[in-house]
């Protein structure tokens, strides 16, 4: 009875600790001065993609939004223009409106997206004559202004360290009859920080980056690597026993990149923030080196692969 008596003593003690302890939390008005949003890439490599930018404004995180306040979040009209040196190259605003179904097909495979899944006129601000030769080891910056706001981000191409092999194995455990694991080596270079992100795209699909595509050399500078090489997966995606595995007689592109330190941090804290989930979860605030602004301007030293996986 007395231990009875113990427990309830201490249960009434906590509920007092816990009261006191609460405090009532008022978000922000998440729906006053929203901010534009960079999102744009320089690429060096086989098969390098043109430089482009896409520009959009905040909305709310508490906000009902139609079709039509999508659309107006992303900004046409904007100046775009990349700098390097002493040269600057503007962008050339393209709007889906406009375009062929052949040019929207291409475009839309540039930003990884499915061209039937394009139902607003956005527009893209791209480098359409390849006026910007990218070269390791140089540093860009980009310069925005919507109306009377300036935006600006600097990047760097860093050295590409290529995958030296690749080979399939049966996957672990019990093996899967129509599935194989991919594993890779790197020579990673030594003496100085490397950041690595990977996409892979199956036939003749778009590039889809995995939902944890970047690493850093923190466990391996310097050193001859092997791992293994998920197939790209997004959170979306069920998960299943082939998860992360490749599908006998597939042909896949796989895109592997170098970047620069505040380009990988960007994707990492993002991909990290997506993982945090939970009334329990910490917050992680997402890296961006956009000044005045949000997003992300980032340089890409790639090099596409293709791989017939063993029937």
């Amino acid at each position: 009875m007395r231990k009875l008596r113990d427990y309830s003593f201490i249960l009434i003690l906590f509920s007092i600790s816990m009261y006191s302890c609460e405090e009532e939390i008022s978000p922000e008005d998440t729906n006053s001065n929203p901010k534009f949003v960079v999102e744009s890439y320089i690429e060096l490599g086989n098969e390098a993609l043109p430089t482009y930018a896409l520009i959009t404004k905040t909305l709310g995180f508490y906000s009902k939004f139609s079709q039509a306040d999508l659309l107006q979040s992303f900004i046409s009209g904007a100046s775009v223009k990349i700098l390097h040196n002493s040269d600057t190259v503007k962008l050339q605003e393209v709007c889906f409106a406009s375009l062929t179904p052949d040019l929207k097909e291409s475009v839309a495979k540039v930003l990884g997206i499915d061209v039937d899944s394009i139902k607003l006129d956005i527009c893209v601000y791209v480098d359409i004559l390849n006026s910007i030769k990218p070269q390791i080891g140089n540093t860009y910056e980009i310069n925005v202004q919507v109306d009377q706001t300036v935006l600006s981000g600097k990047t760097s191409m860093p050295n590409l360290v290529p995958i030296d092999s690749f080979w399939f194995e049966p996957t672990p455990g019990k093996a899967l009859d129509s599935f194989l694991q991919l594993f890779c080596t790197i020579s990673d270079l030594p003496n100085e920080k490397n950041f690595y992100r990977y996409f892979v795209a199956t036939g003749d699909g778009t590039f889809k980056a995995n939902f944890q595509s970047v690493t850093d050399d923190a466990f391996f500078d310097g050193k001859e690597f092997k791992f293994t090489l998920q197939n790209a997966q997004s959170q979306d995606d069920d998960f299943n026993e082939s998860y992360g595995y490749f599908k006998k007689g597939d042909t896949i592109t796989l895109k592997w990149c170098n970047l620069d330190e505040a380009h990988f941090n960007f994707w990492n804290t993002l991909e990290v923030s997506r993982t945090r989930q939970g009334p329990f979860a910490n917050y992680v605030r997402i890296e961006s080196n956009i000044k005045n602004g949000l997003g992300i301007f980032g340089a890409y030293h790639c090099k596409n692969y293709k791989i017939a996986i063993p029937k």
